[in-house]
């Protein structure tokens, strides 16, 4: 029995919508895009970083290949040390080769920027060094040669890029377990040892190697000195 109200009239299929509906359809879907988008974004930029740093530090290891050999063999290690200022350098390393009428010097140089670097490369017959502006065999760049303004807690200094181990030298950097104490403390190496520190910037991220080098012709009876340190330039 019809009471006499008015029945509510069904929508048909081909009432559409009205703006209120299509202006908040529309802004879903824009925060909907807008959030899509960046987390697209952020996705490719940690790959591309990621990437980047990988790259980096592939390429540091395959430079340091190309002078494997001698500083592996070498015959003679020079204790490492910095022209004009420990924080300025530039920085330099001496070794002979398994034939101690080779010489070769590693040196790290401040770049254009206060945090990058090139590291190079010199080779010489002993009696015959580089002459003074030789550019030597550019071996990597990017180099950070300064630490952070203000470091993390706990975070490492890019300092020392070279570090000498003399032959019965104790090991200078122990690992310390929590329970067991110091471990490697008592090690004591039959050969000098070089280690290479090197940081290199990409970007915003940074790429580290650290590569231990053992001289495998020293003894505890190599001198300390030896003629191939004419390499290095005098302040």
């Amino acid at each position: 029995m019809w009471s006499g109200s008015r029945m509510p009239r069904r929508r048909r299929d081909d009432d559409g919508f009205s703006l209120v509906e299509l202006v908040v359809t529309m802004g879903i879907m824009a925060v909907a895009m807008v959030l899509a988008t960046t987390a697209i974004v952020q996705v490719y930029r940690t790959v591309s970083a990621t990437e980047t740093r990988s790259d980096t530090q592939a390429e540091l290891g395959r430079a340091f290949q190309r002078f494997d050999r001698e500083l592996r063999y070498a015959s003679w290690i020079a204790t490492p040390s910095s022209q004009g200022s420990e924080t300025a350098g530039p920085w330099y390393i001496e070794f002979a080769g398994p034939d101690p009428v080779d010489c070769f010097q590693l040196r790290l140089v401040a770049g254009a920027k206060a945090d990058q670097g090139v590291l190079r490369l010199y080779s010489w017959k002993r009696g015959s060094p580089p002459a003074a502006g030789a550019t030597g065999q550019s071996i990597a760049s990017q180099i950070v040669t300064t630490d952070p303004a203000q470091p993390k807690p706990g975070e490492e200094s890019v300092r020392p890029f070279f570090r000498k181990q003399k032959v019965g030298d104790p090991n200078p950097t122990p690992v310390v377990l929590p329970s067991a104490g110091a471990v490697g403390g008592n090690f004591k190496p039959v050969f000098q040892r070089l280690q290479i520190r090197l940081t290199t910037r990409t970007g915003t991220g940074y790429a580290r190697i650290d590569t231990t080098f053992t001289a495998l012709n020293t003894t505890d009876a190599t001198p300390a000195t030896n003629a191939c340190s004419e390499g290095r330039p005098t302040p």
